[in-house]
C-alpha cells in the first residue's frame, strides 16, 4: 500500500515538474536574429509601405506616358432644338420678322489625331517617367536601409544592455561574498565599521544601475516592437551574438567604389541630374514645329454647310495633315531655356556634393570602425591587468596592508574594463552596419 502511495506521489511530482517546464518554455521570450528583425521591419514599416505606394504610382504614370503616344480617338454628338429666326430689318428697336427654320438639328461623328512629330516631347515624357521609377526604387531602398539601421541600433542597444546587466549581476554576486568576508573580519575587530558601510553602499549603487539598465532594455524592446508592427510590450530576446573581434571590412577604396555604384543617395542624385537634362531638351522643343495626321467622319442633320441647304441627313469625312509652328516661342522661350540650363548645372553640382558627402561619411565610419577594433584589443588587455590588480589588492586588503577604497577602486576598474569591451564590440558592430548602409549593401 505504501508503495502505491509512493508511486502516486512520484507521478504527481513528475507531472507537476513537466507542467512547470512547459509553462516556463511557453513564457520564454521569442528569440530574434538581426535578419529576422529586418524581415519583420521591412514587412511592417509604414515608411517603406509609403515608398512602395509611391513607386507603384510612378509605374502607373510611366504606363500613362507610354499610352499617350497612341492616337487620340474621340466620339462626339450633339442634339439641339432651334427657335425661329428673327430678322430686324428696321433695327433692334423695331419688331423683327420671324422666319421659320428647321427646329431640330443633330450630329454624330468620330475623329482621330495622331502625333507624327512634336519635338520628341512624348518620348522624353516616357524617358522622364522611367527615370522617376528608378528614383522611386532608390528611395525605397534608402528608406529600407535607414529603417534597418535604426532597428539594428535598437537591437544592439538591447544586446549591450543585457551584457552590462550580466556583468553587473556577476560583480554583485562577487561583492556579496566579499561583504560577508568583510563583516566576518569586522566582528573580529580587524576592520572598521566604515569598511562595511562602503561595501554595502557600493552594492546599493550597483543594484540601482541594474534597475536603470532594465529600464533602458525595456525601451529598446518597445522601439523594436513598434518597428516590427508588434505589441510594444512583447518581450524580445536577441539571438545573434557580438561580431567576432577580428572581423574586417573591405579597403576604403573598394568601399568607395561600391558606394559609387550602389549608394542610393548617389543614384538618386544621378537620376535627378538626368531628369534636368531631359527637361532642358523638352523646353527647347517648345520652339519646334508639330506635325500630325487627323481624320474625322460625322453625320449631320440638316444639311446646312453647303448651298443649297437641304432638310436631310448627310455624312462628311475629312483626312489630312496638320502642322503648326509657334513663332512667338522664338523670343518668348529664351529665358525658360536659360532657366532649364541653369537647373542642369545645379543638379550637376548637387550630384558632386552628394558624392563628396558620401566620401566623408564613409571615411568617418571606416576610421571609427578601425578605432573600435583597437578599443577591443585595449579593453582585453585592460581586463587582464585589472583582474590581476584586483587579486593583489583584495589579498592585501584582507591582510590589512591596503585600504577598502583601494579594493573598491580596483573592482570598479575591472568592471569598467569589461564594460569597455562590451561597448567597443557593440560600437564596432554598429559601425560595420553603418558602412553597409552608406555603400548601399545593407
Amino acid at each position: 500500500m505504501n508503495k502505491r502511495i509512493f508511486l502516486t506521489v512520484m507521478m504527481f511530482a513528475i507531472a507537476s515538474a513537466h507542467s512547470r517546464a512547459q509553462s516556463s518554455l511557453q513564457q520564454s521570450p521569442p528569440a530574434f536574429s538581426l535578419a529576422e528583425i529586418w524581415q519583420k521591419v521591412a514587412a511592417n514599416s509604414k515608411v517603406i509601405n509609403m515608398k512602395e505606394l509611391e513607386l507603384l504610382q510612378s509605374k502607373e504614370q510611366l504606363q500613362h506616358a507610354q499610352v499617350s503616344r497612341l492616337p487620340d480617338v474621340s466620339l462626339n454628338g450633339e442634339f439641339t432644338k432651334l427657335s425661329n429666326l428673327p430678322q430686324f430689318e428696321d433695327g433692334i428697336l423695331h419688331s423683327p420678322t420671324l422666319y421659320p427654320v428647321s427646329h431640330t438639328a443633330y450630329n454624330l461623328g468620330a475623329s482621330v489625331y495622331f502625333d507624327l512629330y512634336r519635338g520628341g516631347q512624348l518620348n522624353r515624357r516616357v524617358n522622364a517617367q522611367q527615370i522617376n521609377v528608378k528614383i522611386g526604387e532608390q528611395e525605397r531602398n534608402l528608406s529600407a536601409s535607414e529603417i534597418k539601421l535604426l532597428a539594428t541600433a535598437c537591437y544592439l542597444d538591447l544586446l549591450r544592455g543585457q551584457a552590462f546587466q550580466e556583468l553587473l549581476l556577476q560583480d554583485i554576486e562577487e561583492q556579496r561574498k566579499v561583504l560577508v568576508q568583510i563583516k566576518a573580519i569586522y566582528q573580529n575587530g580587524v576592520v572598521l565599521k566604515s569598511d562595511v558601510l562602503r561595501a554595502e553602499l557600493k552594492l546599493s549603487k550597483q543594484q540601482l544601475q541594474v534597475d536603470q539598465i532594465k529600464n533602458e532594455n525595456t525601451l529598446a524592446v518597445q522601439k523594436m516592437n513598434l518597428l516590427m508592427g508588434q505589441e510594444e510590450t512583447l518581450p524580445i530576446e536577441p539571438s545573434q551574438p557580438f561580431l567576432p573581434d577580428t572581423v574586417q571590412v573591405l579597403t576604403y577604396e573598394t568601399l568607395l567604389a561600391n558606394a559609387a555604384t550602389h549608394a542610393p543617395e548617389i543614384n538618386i542624385s544621378k537620376e535627378e541630374r538626368n531628369i534636368t537634362a531631359l527637361q532642358l531638351r523638352d523646353v527647347k522643343a517648345n520652339s519646334l514645329p508639330s506635325v500630325g495626321l487627323f481624320a474625322n467622319y460625322a453625320y449631320n442633320y440638316p444639311q446646312g454647310r453647303f448651298y443649297p441647304y437641304v432638310l436631310s441627313l448627310y455624312g462628311l469625312g475629312t483626312v489630312g495633315l496638320r502642322a503648326s509652328f509657334p513663332i512667338s516661342s522664338l523670343f518668348k522661350n529664351k529665358h525658360q531655356v536659360n532657366s532649364a540650363a541653369l537647373a542642369v548645372k545645379i543638379a550637376a553640382v548637387e550630384h558632386e556634393h552628394t558624392a563628396d558627402q558620401i566620401r566623408v561619411r564613409l571615411r568617418e565610419a571606416y576610421l571609427q570602425f578601425q578605432h573600435e577594433l583597437e578599443r577591443i584589443k585595449v579593453a582585453k588587455a585592460n581586463i587582464i591587468q585589472t583582474t590581476e590588480n584586483l587579486r593583489i589588492v583584495k589579498n592585501s586588503y584582507l591582510n590589512q596592508t591596503s585600504l577598502i577604497t583601494d579594493y573598491l577602486d580596483a573592482d570598479v576598474q575591472l568592471l569598467q574594463s569589461k564594460f569597455d569591451l562590451s561597448a567597443a564590440r557593440i560600437a564596432a558592430q554598429l559601425q560595420y552596419y553603418q558602412i553597409q548602409k552608406i555603400t548601399g549593401t545593407l
